[in-house]
């Protein structure tokens, strides 16, 4: 994929994945006012955005030389990706990630509190950042590491991930069966 070796991708997709967890927390803690661990998981990664990521990354690098494009192309991917990624939490887990109803800049504009245009054509913009230089970030962060400190590095933020995976989705799954309602992410 990409050109990546195995231990590549898992880097880079929990790169994007924490990245996209540190902006939405910094953002959400700031509408409000008080500190919000955005995501669905404990640790600090929401991997809708490295999925995102590489989403983009695949469709519009080809399309580096149109800006325009980039961006169209992106805007529509995230936000199918978002839409997905909503109906599975919900469907599966019992839980809403997010509730574009409550926000003063997506309440005009949200479509079943999914998606929303204003936080769309945000996807678009980080996404051009993506493509024109975060993703060459992310490979020189990588490269930087180094091969055996890489997989060490990989392994570790796997069995986390998968460990934290595993108990968010008893969880909520648990607290569903049980009558327990599982709150939106961010407004509990």
């Amino acid at each position: 994929m990409f050109g990546l070796r195995i231990e590549q991708i898992i880097f880079l997709f929990f790169f994007f994945s924490v990245s996209g967890w540190a902006g939405e927390t910094i953002m959400e803690s700031a509408v409000r006012k008080r500190f919000v661990n955005k995501g669905f998981f404990k640790g600090p990664y929401v991997p809708v955005h490295g999925i995102g990521a590489f989403a983009v990354y695949g469709l519009c690098t080809p399309l580096k030389p149109y800006p325009a494009l980039v961006f169209l192309i992106s805007v529509l991917a995230c936000t199918l990706i978002e839409y997905i990624a909503a109906i599975v939490l919900e469907k599966i887990f019992f839980i809403r990630g997010w509730d574009y109803e409550t926000y003063p800049f997506t309440k005009w504009c949200h479509y079943k509190r999914r998606i929303a245009l204003t936080t769309s054509l945000f996807f678009g913009v980080v996404a051009m950042a993506i493509i024109y230089f975060y993703w060459d970030f992310g490979v020189w962060l990588m490269n930087t590491v180094g091969s055996t400190p890489l997989i060490v590095i990989d392994i570790t933020l796997t069995a986390v991930f998968l460990t934290d995976a595993v108990y968010s989705g008893v969880k909520c799954i648990s607290n569903k069966l049980a009558g327990i309602p599982n709150k939106t992410i961010g407004l509990e």
